[in-house]
């Protein structure tokens, strides 16, 4: 996310006196089989990508995108992000772009859910399997019928979405829309090893979480008071640290998954893993 580039939004109170409510889109508990002119309309009243709009109840909404994913038979496209992010509106402006746009139309509903200034959406992400998002946006794709998340492996790396050409998101949302769901199924851990592993590594991922959320919650005032036009507030520096933080976390859980499944494949018993050791936020006490 290209801070430098994403903070110069304003939030469109012109979309939330239109209202965003239209085939493949869920937001604000609206009704997702509306005629699909008013969603055109409404985005056309705003600056592109900018649909993160604030939930009066975040999983009131998760609950209408699931009904109306089930009722249409599609699968489920959450996207988390704030209309700040350059890389969230990106995500956001592309979809509604051909020829992806197409492929959405058909296969997803889609829900936006507003992070604000990274205080919100905890209450989602949590109900979705993950301790907290890394990214904005982070993208997930739900089959609605078993609420299974079966993009789990690649959620984070939206987080350069403006990066990502048109061409890579078409195969990406194409690769899951051709998905067979029947052929998905929750990974089953019987090796008693195995367990233990991976419930030390969501031990761990929850410790992390809980440090991101509090460096979340010292970015909030400083995001909300730049957005407001104090440039003073931003500190580069703080926001690197984050973002360096943020970035690295789910790739270092994915390689402690890959290893301790290596591992116990190949037979070894008694395994210890070895965590990563984040160094302190500057603002950390001594």
């Amino acid at each position: 996310m290209n801070i430098t580039r994403s903070i110069n939004c304003f939030l469109l109170t012109t979309l939330l006196s239109a209202g965003l409510s239209a085939a493949g889109i869920v937001h604000a508990s609206e009704n997702a089989s509306a005629d699909n002119s008013a969603g055109n309309s409404a985005r056309s009243a705003a600056k592109p990508g900018e649909l993160y709009l604030p939930a009066g109840d975040a999983m009131a909404d998760l609950t209408a995108a699931l009904d109306a994913a089930r009722e249409s038979n599609r699968l489920l496209l959450v996207m988390m992000g704030a209309n700040w992010c350059h890389d969230s509106r990106a995500l956001a402006s592309r979809i509604y772009e051909e020829p992806l746009s197409t492929i959405i139309n058909e296969h997803y509903e889609i829900l936006f859910v507003d992070v604000g200034f990274l205080e919100n959406g905890k209450d989602v992400i949590s109900s979705l399997g993950s301790p907290v998002y890394y990214a904005t946006p982070t993208v997930l794709i739900l089959d609605p019928f078993s609420g299974q998340v079966i993009n789990a492996s690649n959620r984070h790396q939206w987080a350069n979405a403006a990066s990502i050409s048109m061409e890579d998101s078409l195969e990406y949302f194409r690769e899951f829309a051709n998905t067979d769901l029947s052929s998905i199924q929750n990974e089953q851990v019987v090796d008693s090893q195995l367990q233990r592993l991976l419930m030390e590594i969501e031990a761990f991922e929850q410790l992390q979480a809980e440090r991101l959320y509090e460096a979340y919650a010292v970015l909030a005032p400083m995001l909300r008071a730049y957005k407001a036009g104090d440039e003073e507030a931003f500190s580069e520096e703080t926001w690197n640290e984050v973002r360096d933080f943020r970035y690295k976390i789910p790739a270092d859980i994915e390689a402690l998954k890959s290893e301790a499944r290596q591992r116990v494949t190949a037979g070894e018993t008694d395994i210890k893993l070895s965590y990563p050791v984040y160094p302190a936020f500057s603002w950390d006490p001594q």
